[in-house]
């Protein structure tokens, strides 16, 4: 692989989970606890790590998740992350754009080749995702959505109400390193 190709994918992955946590969502009445534990600081400061684990209960206060199939993990989670060279996003689309390292993807896509570009995402960045745990289930408009779930969705902790961040977990790591959604599922 290029040099210059694999800085920019060094740079699009060191920027992912930061820019991730900097747009995650609060409830809207300010009344309510906060979703996310992470302060402002933190946010910024996140490393890619976070979501090498399925211990989230330093990370969120409240969370609805769904351990999705393989084939939803890599055509649904991973082309909303990381979209093929020349896909239509939503006209509304939101949270992505904000994104810097979503951005650079879109860059790098765009100076990319069909070839090379099929290359990049389906072989070294994918193998990259794949390692992840977790990342939030992008909805088709946003990045983070809130919509309370349905019964394929689990609330942790159990018993939590209304509206929280959807989580879609990677099948791969289900039931491994998974403290808090063992005790939660057993």
């Amino acid at each position: 692989m290029d040099l210059i190709i694999s800085t920019q994918l060094s740079a699009i992955q060191n920027q992912f989970a930061s820019d991730i946590f900097q747009l995650a969502p609060s409830p809207r009445l300010t009344s309510n606890s906060p979703w996310v534990l992470l302060d402002p600081g933190q946010r910024i400061r996140v490393k890619i790590d976070i979501f090498h684990s399925l211990d989230l209960s330093g990370i969120f206060n409240q969370v609805q998740y769904r351990v999705v199939s393989d084939d939803d993990w890599n055509n649904l989670v991973f082309q909303r992350y990381f979209p093929a060279k020349g896909t239509l996003m939503a006209k509304a689309l939101q949270q992505f754009p904000s994104a810097s390292y979503y951005r650079q993807w879109q860059a790098l896509m765009d100076g990319l080749d069909e070839d090379n570009a099929e290359i990049i995402q389906n072989h070294c960045l994918m193998q990259w995702f794949d390692k992840l745990y977790w990342v939030p289930h992008p909805g088709s408009d946003r990045m983070w959505s809130t919509k309370k779930g349905g019964k394929e969705w689990v609330v942790l902790p159990p018993g939590g109400q209304g509206n929280c961040p959807r989580l879609a977990v990677n099948p791969r790591f289900h039931g491994k390193d998974t403290p808090w959604l063992v005790e939660e599922t057993s």
